[in-house]
C-alpha cells in the first residue's frame, strides 16, 4: 500500500477541488448560453440597421443568422471575418443567401449608419449593420458575453480591443454555437451546413 505524505494528500485534493470547479464554472457558461435566443436579446433594443430599418422590425425568425460585433475602422479582424464568412457562405448556402450576418458595431461615434451602409455595401446583402446610441449597444454587447476597450493610439483616433467570435443561431434565433477567430474554413464549413441541416 502506497503511503501519501500530507503535501501529496493536499496537492490531490486543490487538484481535485479545481477540476470540479472548472466543470462547474464549464456548465454554467454552457447552460447560459445555450439559452441564450436572438429575439429575447435583441428585446427593449433600440438599435437601427444600416439602411434604415428599426431593430424592432427585422424578421430574423425562419432563416439561421450569425451574430458579430465589431466596427469598421477595424484593421483586420472585422474585415477579415466578414470576408471569409461570405466566401464561405458563397459555397455553402448555394447563393440563396438564406444566413444572415448581424454586424453590430462597437464605435457608434464612427460608425453612423451612412458609414456602416458604405462600408457593409462590399461584402453583399446577406449583411445587416445596425447601429446606434452607445448604451443601448452596451447592453446588447453584456447580452452575449463580448469584451471590447477602446483603446487611444494618435491624437483623435482610437483602436478597439474586442471579442472576435461569431455567434451561431438556427431557425428560431436560439444559440447554436460558435465560430472562432481564426477557425479553419472546412471546420466552419460543417458548422454551417450544420447550422443549414444539410
Amino acid at each position: 500500500m502506497i503511503k501519501l505524505t500530507k503535501l501529496q494528500i493536499f496537492i490531490i485534493s486543490i487538484t481535485i477541488l479545481t477540476l470540479i470547479c472548472a466543470f462547474v464554472i464549464s456548465y454554467k457558461y454552457v447552460e447560459q448560453n445555450s439559452k441564450l435566443n436572438l429575439a429575447q436579446t435583441f428585446k427593449n433594443i433600440n438599435l437601427i440597421t444600416h439602411n434604415k430599418q428599426k431593430l424592432s422590425e427585422l424578421s430574423l425568425q425562419g432563416h439561421p443568422n450569425l451574430l458579430f460585433f465589431g466596427f469598421t475602422h477595424c484593421p483586420e479582424v472585422c474585415p477579415t471575418t466578414l470576408g471569409n464568412l461570405q466566401n464561405i457562405l458563397e459555397k455553402v448556402d448555394k447563393n440563396n443567401h438564406k444566413i444572415k450576418i448581424i454586424f453590430v458595431t462597437l464605435d457608434p461615434e464612427r460608425d453612423t449608419r451612412e458609414n456602416l451602409k458604405h462600408y457593409l455595401d462590399g461584402f453583399g446583402k446577406n449583411v445587416i449593420g445596425l447601429t446606434g446610441e452607445i448604451d443601448e449597444i452596451s447592453k446588447l454587447a453584456k447580452n452575449w458575453n463580448v469584451y471590447w476597450e477602446k483603446i487611444e493610439s494618435e491624437k483623435d483616433n482610437y483602436n478597439i480591443n474586442h471579442t472576435a467570435t461569431v455567434f451561431m443561431l438556427d431557425n428560431n434565433g436560439d444559440f447554436a454555437g460558435t465560430i472562432a477567430w481564426g477557425e479553419n474554413e472546412s471546420s466552419v464549413k460543417l458548422k454551417l451546413k450544420k447550422l443549414l441541416h444539410y
